[in-house]
C-alpha cells in the first residue's frame, strides 16, 4: 500500500515503522505522504520495496510485525507466514487482518460461489481462504495463536458493507463524469473502464457481506515463540 497505516503507527507509538511493499510506485508514495506527515525518513519510518515470500530482512531482527489485507494476496500462504517468522525476534508479534470466506459459505451453493470467484478476481486474490485456514497456516509454521476473531461478527462493526452501500450512489456519479470526460479525450478512454471494475467490486464486498459469506475483517495476533534456554 502507500502507507496508512505505517503513518498512523509510527506517529502515535513511537516506534520506527519499516513497510514492505513489492510496487515501486508505492514506494515513492508512501515515502512522500509519510514525510508530509512530519515523520523522519530512516529515523521515524522506512520503505523498502520486497516481497513478503522472500523477506530482505535478517533472521530474529524485528521487533513486531503487522499486515492488514496484504497476505490474501499471497500465492502461498504459508512462505508468507514463515518468512515472517524468520524474521521476528523469540517473543515477537504479528497481527494480521485476512479476508476469509466464513463458516456460512456453502461450496455447493453457486450463489456462494460466484460471489467468492467475483471478489477474488476483482481484487487479484489467488483464491479465498476459509475463516479456519489461517491459524491453521500460523501454527504450521511455528507461531502460537493468541487471538483469533472475525471483527465482523463480534464487534460494533455491524453491517460493514453498509458504508459501501452509500457509496454505490456517488459511483453511478461519477460514471457519468467519467464516461464524458473520456468522450472529451480529457480522460484515458480507459479510465471508465477502471471506474466500471470498480463498481462491480462494491457490488460483490455487499453481497458478501449480506449473504454473510465473506469478511474482510478477520484478524490473528500470533507470537513466534521464545528460544529454549538450557538449564
Amino acid at each position: 500500500g502507500i502507507g496508512g497505516p505505517l503513518i498512523t503507527i509510527a506517529s502515535h507509538s513511537g516506534a520506527k515503522v519499516v513497510g514492505v511493499t513489492i510496487n515501486e510506485y508505492q514506494v515513492e508514495r508512501c515515502r512522500a505522504r509519510a514525510i508530509k506527515a512530519g515523520l523522519k525518513h530512516k529515523e521515524d519510518f522506512d520503505v523498502v520495496q520486497g516481497n513478503f515470500l522472500d523477506l530482505q530482512f535478517p533472521d530474529d531482527s524485528v521487533d513486531n510485525a503487522y499486515a492488514i489485507e496484504a497476505t490474501c494476496h499471497s500465492p502461498d500462504l504459508e512462505k508468507a507466514y514463515s518468512e515472517i517468522y524468520r524474521v521476528l525476534k523469540p517473543g515477537g508479534k504479528f497481527v494480521n487482518y485476512e479476508w476469509v470466506s466464513t463458516a456460512t459459505y456453502d461450496p455447493k451453493n453457486p450463489v456462494h460461489v460466484r460471489c467468492i470467484d467475483e471478489i477474488n478476481y476483482a481484487n487479484a486474490l489467488p483464491e479465498m481462504r476459509r475463516y479456519h485456514e489461517i491459524a491453521e497456516v500460523a501454527r504450521k509454521v511455528g507461531f502460537e495463536v493468541l487471538v483469533e476473531r472475525d471483527l465482523a461478527v463480534t464487534t460494533n462493526a455491524g453491517e460493514w458493507w453498509g458504508i459501501l452501500k452509500t457509496s454505490m450512489g456517488r459511483y453511478k456519479l461519477n460514471d457519468v463524469i467519467i464516461k464524458t470526460l473520456s468522450f472529451l479525450r480529457i480522460l484515458p478512454k480507459e479510465t471508465k473502464d477502471v471506474h466500471k471494475m470498480l463498481y462491480k467490486v462494491l457490488g460483490t464486498f455487499i453481497e458478501g457481506g449480506e449473504l454473510g459469506i465473506f469478511s474482510p475483517m478477520y484478524m490473528v495476533v500470533l507470537q513466534k515463540k521464545e528460544k529454549s534456554v538450557d538449564a
